[in-house]
């Protein structure tokens, strides 16, 4: 029977409208700026057409017995994990004419779960962890069939799935939430706090220069602190967030990250490090390179890697003392 308040064909054009308004935005934790104007039409209207489906199927289920705001919070999770999935689908280069068929496989598996789990009174909160957690099965299952058709392959795959717009959105709203909290904070700050400011600082050093020397200086760090650093980097303002005391005293502490000559005797250089990587046990080294970026994994494992063809001098030079100082720790 149709359902009381519940105008699904206004509903799909709203959230569509709001997912536009979110991809218009700059530097939206949202949407990544790399979208084309072609991938945001092309979201904004998978987004209207998969809410207004299961808008209309809610509506006229004549043994369905749902409320209008169980009907737009079933509708509302497909437009919200059409909007995320399109935006991970679009910057894993998923082939165009896989996307809808990947999009419909969610859209469903999300449309059946939330319908079966409100009849069976679940909790909203559990609902939510629910369909997060069908989705990756989903999405995951979906690209698989990809590499299983050729169409990717296994480095393809890996990319792909480790790709989510919903994480980065969360990580850069709680860092802007860390900077937000460290203004207030700033007279005490604690370890962790002092780790952001660290690499907040380093944002504004990077936003300063070329972009090449910002892939160098990038590569040489943990890629977990990277995801931080380039958050900031798109922060609009960050220089007004932080006491600029605070961040000369920052800059001072991080110099080592930061090369202070091109002189580089990198022959020289690769002997100490290889030399001293032949000390260290392959279970210390693996420990080591577990969390890098591929580049670096490779040159703390295979003593073949072209390192000198790969880093910049001054980058190698910091890379190097970077792995030791790490080693050390262990």
């Amino acid at each position: 029977m149709p359902i009381e308040g519940f105008d699904y064909k206004a509903f799909a054009v709203d959230l569509a409208n709001q997912a536009m308004e979110i991809l218009k935005q700059k530097d939206s934790n949202a949407a990544p700026d790399s979208l084309t104007d072609e991938d945001r039409k092309t979201i904004v209207d998978t987004v209207r057409k998969f809410c207004f489906m299961s808008g209309e199927a809610l509506f006229n289920d004549p043994q369905l017995k749902f409320n209008a705001e169980q009907a737009s919070l079933v509708t509302q999770f497909i437009g919200e994990w059409t909007f995320h999935k399109s935006i991970d689908l679009i910057r894993s280069n998923v082939p165009i004419k896989n996307r809808d068929p990947i999009l419909q496989a969610i859209a469903g598996n999300i449309f059946n779960t939330a319908k079966l789990a409100i009849i069976k009174n679940m909790p909203q909160e559990a609902l939510i962890s629910l369909i997060e957690e069908k989705v990756k099965k989903i999405y995951n299952d979906e690209i698989q069939k990809l590499v299983k058709q050729g169409l990717f392959s296994q480095k393809e795959y890996e990319k792909a799935v480790n790709t989510s717009n919903l994480n980065d959105m969360v990580q850069k709203t709680r860092d802007e939430e860390n900077l937000n909290n460290l203004q207030q904070n700033a007279a005490a700050p604690k370890n962790q706090d002092k780790k952001v400011l660290k690499l907040a600082s380093l944002a504004i050093l990077l936003k300063r220069l070329p972009e090449e020397k910002v892939s160098q200086i990038l590569s040489v760090l943990d890629k977990n602190d990277v995801v931080h650093v380039e958050n900031y980097m798109k922060m609009s303002n960050l220089e007004d967030k932080i006491d600029h005391d605070v961040i000369i005293k920052s800059l001072e502490e991080i110099k080592k990250i930061i090369p202070q000559s091109d002189t580089v005797n990198v022959e020289k250089l690769l002997q100490r490090h290889y030399k001293f990587i032949k000390t260290v046990s392959p279970e210390i080294l693996s420990k080591a390179a577990c969390n890098e970026r591929e580049t670096v994994r490779d040159f703390i494992l295979d003593n073949k890697f072209p390192a000198a063809e790969t880093f910049s001098p001054y980058v190698l030079q910091s890379l190097v003392k970077s792995i030791e100082e790490k080693i050390n720790d262990n």
